[in-house]
């Protein structure tokens, strides 16, 4: 039976990780020294996130398998944390950023809130379901061992971070478990969500599925602001059935999705 998450549990304990594996960035090391993050921020392929000059990318120490990021339950979003950077950094119009952290060896929680969020359904430069403060994407990444650690930031490692919190915490391993079962059942083919997207491959069908879900009935009414979707509160409203619907219809298809 599927756990009830709530967006306020979500925002207190998420570690947006990405897993370094994906990318090539390199695992945990026995050389206590840190690494340069890099990231990348998707709602798409080819579809970045921009900060517009805001720091909309925070950065946050996993400590006990919990992270402690942006209170997002209240408006305006307060920082509750600890940042490992003076300030939270913003992504660029291609939706990375760079950061250097090679003075920390450890799990980091990207959080990313506020920007500017394409939308191949709506056909829109912004998404306001996405910057309202009770939204945000995350993932969960392994940084030590010097050299450059890749991270992809998707609606879908948002997903993953959300099934191992609070219940079984925010480890590599968890983590790592929860990515493999987010592509197994969104259907992704042996991709790994913790790699960027590409054009018309199934992550990209998987994320315009969930750009479909944010806008267009019945998920944009059932589920506003895919809060239920990103936290993966599959008993709140009819998010299996509503992601099945809007999946057919931005891509032409005929799937069917199983959630649990």
């Amino acid at each position: 039976m599927p756990r009830k998450y709530s967006r306020a549990a979500l925002g207190a304990a998420l570690p947006l990780t990405l897993l370094l594996a994906a990318c090539g960035g390199g695992g945990t090391s026995t050389s206590y020294e840190g690494s340069i993050l890099s990231g990348h921020v998707l709602m798409g392929a080819a579809q970045p996130v921009n900060g517009n000059g805001t720091g909309n990318v925070c950065l946050y120490a996993v400590t006990g398998g919990l992270g402690n990021p942006l209170n997002t339950t209240i408006s305006p979003a307060t920082n509750t944390g600890t940042l490992l950077t003076s300030s939270c950094i913003p992504t660029d119009a291609n939706g990375n950023f760079s950061v250097n952290l090679t003075s920390f060896y450890g799990p980091v929680l990207i959080q990313v809130t506020g920007g500017t969020y394409p939308n191949v359904a709506s056909g829109t430069a912004s998404l306001a379901n996405l910057t309202s403060t009770n939204a945000s994407l995350q993932a969960l990444v392994n940084i030590g061992g010097g050299g450059t650690v890749d991270a992809v930031v998707t609606p879908l490692t948002t997903i993953a971070t959300a099934m191992i919190t609070p219940n079984s915490g925010l480890t590599l391993a968890n983590y790592a478990a929860a990515s493999t079962k987010v592509a197994a059942e969104f259907q992704l083919g042996g991709l790994n969500i913790n790699a960027a997207p590409v054009a018309g491959d199934a992550y990209d069908k998987a994320l315009k599925g969930v750009q479909e879900y944010l806008v267009a009935a019945p998920a944009s009414t059932d589920d506003p602001n895919a809060n239920n979707l990103l936290t993966w509160n599959l008993t709140a409203s009819n998010v299996q059935g509503d992601y099945t619907n809007a999946y057919n219809v931005i891509n032409n298809s005929s799937l069917t999705f199983t959630f649990y």
